[in-house]
């Protein structure tokens, strides 16, 4: 038996990939073609911008302030995407739920694990402030279509060991041409993230002389002297070395990693798939492991014959970090697992680009009718024509803008003039057309009714119901909206 077991051990180790960390490591003509390939995808990240802004309230441009205070309209927001977006929220943290572990059988020894391992996971999830992250990422979600959430190891040891936290939609890409929702398909996935030079510095300490450098001067520093600086007299530094070699050899640029204002750089983390071909061992039970050569309970199975080896392709996650053209760190994923850790929240998706969109950008353009009608029904309160033959007021045309437009204004007519035949002054207002816009603006809120997911009465408003069952009817129905 022991030789067996040698002889089965040995021939599994050889059947292990042979790649090594050098060839799996991402290159920077590689990581600058994903750059490229970033930058191709649909332009939507403005429009959610856009639309996020709308969210807050922020609905009235400068373009279109200046113009209405050209033509002295009040600028007016009756803003109900707010309250909207409000309203989803809300939905979503009443009807949130503990994460839960379920046994796959009905033995008591499962069932026993299952209770122990919620008790863990529930901990984690309230001490890694998991809920929060996650309500944090679902705003953006049902409002412009992506929500993200990092799941990750805490840097400080004195805290909890696990930490989620929210992140903003534009501080990540990805592959565009990855088809599943969690990313498994994915070949690169960039967080990008700008800090000072001595606090990337302090992370990369063995890289700190070339980071400080490029905080200092930028993509420049190895034009400007490097040679009297670096090479003279012998005792040059080779990282700087190999690395002004990088920069003067890249096509990354400058603007994408180096602020002239702030003096910050971007620092890049890029997590990458690699497709490796490995042995895996099926276990007398039916899971599918990957064969650890020092794990001794594979070696084991191996031998008896309860396990059994094959190779197939699997995916191996990898992290690496960059600061523009230069690679800081490059080595296997710190994770037990072999997935992203960034966990994406969809909203929903065009069927052709893949564009995530929300509920925001179906009410949009009623949000800008009804702040519009506000503004100018305002205006049209306030506003009046006059309508004069010239000379009939015994004033200059400024003077008479300016009495006109008073509470208690009094205009002085000229009577010699007014005497004559087809003299005229008459002052209107236009209240016909203010009601005009009042229905306009009614058409525009039962809109929103309409198109969003929560009625009145899921906001706590007064609805159309004339029931209590077909109030109830409403909110089943609010319910199946959002239970996607």
């Amino acid at each position: 038996m022991n030789n067996t077991y040698e002889s089965d051990t040995a021939e599994a180790d050889q059947e292990i990939g042979t790649e090594s960390p050098e060839t799996l490591e991402v290159t920077q003509e590689e990581f600058t073609q994903w750059l490229r390939e970033m930058d191709e995808e649909p332009g939507w990240r403005a429009t959610a911008d856009k639309e996020m802004d709308y969210a807050d309230g922020n609905q009235l441009d400068t373009e279109l302030l200046a113009a209405m205070k050209e033509q002295g309209i009040p600028p007016a927001i009756e803003d109900r995407i707010g309250p909207m977006l409000l309203a989803l929220q809300g939905y979503e943290t009443t009807t949130r739920t503990d994460w839960r572990v379920s046994a796959n059988s009905g033995q008591e020894s499962s069932d026993d694990v299952a209770q122990a391992l919620n008790e863990e996971l529930n901990q984690a999830e309230r001490k890694s402030k998991a809920d929060d992250a996650c309500s944090d990422a679902f705003r953006p979600q049902v409002g412009v279509g992506l929500g993200c959430v990092e799941v990750k190891f805490e840097s400080d040891p004195t805290k909890f060991p696990f930490k989620c936290a929210a992140v903003h939609r534009n501080e990540v890409r990805w592959d565009w041409q990855a088809q599943e929702w969690d990313l498994s398909d994915a070949r690169y996935f960039k967080r990008d993230k700008w800090l000072l030079p001595d606090r990337i510095a302090r992370a990369f300490p063995q890289h700190r002389e070339l980071i400080l450098q490029c905080g200092r001067h930028g993509a420049q520093w190895w034009n400007e002297g490097f040679n009297s600086r670096f090479s003279s007299q012998g005792g040059a530094s080779t990282g700087l070395q190999n690395a002004s070699l990088e920069g003067r050899s890249s096509t990354i640029e400058e603007a994408r990693w180096y602020s002239r204002v702030s003096k910050q750089l971007c620092l890049t983390e890029l997590w990458y798939r690699r497709w490796v071909e490995a042995t895996l061992l099926e276990t007398p039970d039916g899971r599918v492991v990957e064969y650890d050569s020092e794990n001794q309970a594979h070696n084991y199975g191996i031998a008896t014959g309860r396990s059994k080896p094959f190779r197939a392709v699997v995916s191996k996650v990898r992290r690496s970090y960059w600061l523009g053209p230069h690679k800081l760190h490059d080595s296997p994923t710190p994770y037990p697992h072999d997935h992203f850790p960034y966990v994406m929240f969809w909203g929903f998706r065009e069927d052709r680009t893949r564009v995530p969109y929300g509920y925001v950008r179906g009410v949009i353009y009623q949000q800008d009718s009804l702040n519009s009608g506000t503004a100018l029904q305002r205006w049209g309160m306030a506003a009046y024509r006059t309508e004069r033959t010239k000379g009939a007021v015994a004033m200059t045309d400024a003077q008479f803008r300016r009495q006109i437009g008073r509470r208690n204004a009094d205009i002085t007519l000229d009577q010699e003039h007014m005497e004559k035949k087809g003299a005229r002054f008459e002052v209107k207002r236009d209240v016909q057309l203010s009601e005009q816009q009042l229905q306009l603006m009614n058409n525009c809120r039962s809109v929103f009714e309409q198109l969003s997911a929560a009625p009145a009465a899921f906001t706590g408003q007064r609805g159309n119901a004339t029931s209590g069952l077909q109030e109830r009817t409403q909110l089943e129905q609010a319910n199946q909206s959002l239970g996607t």
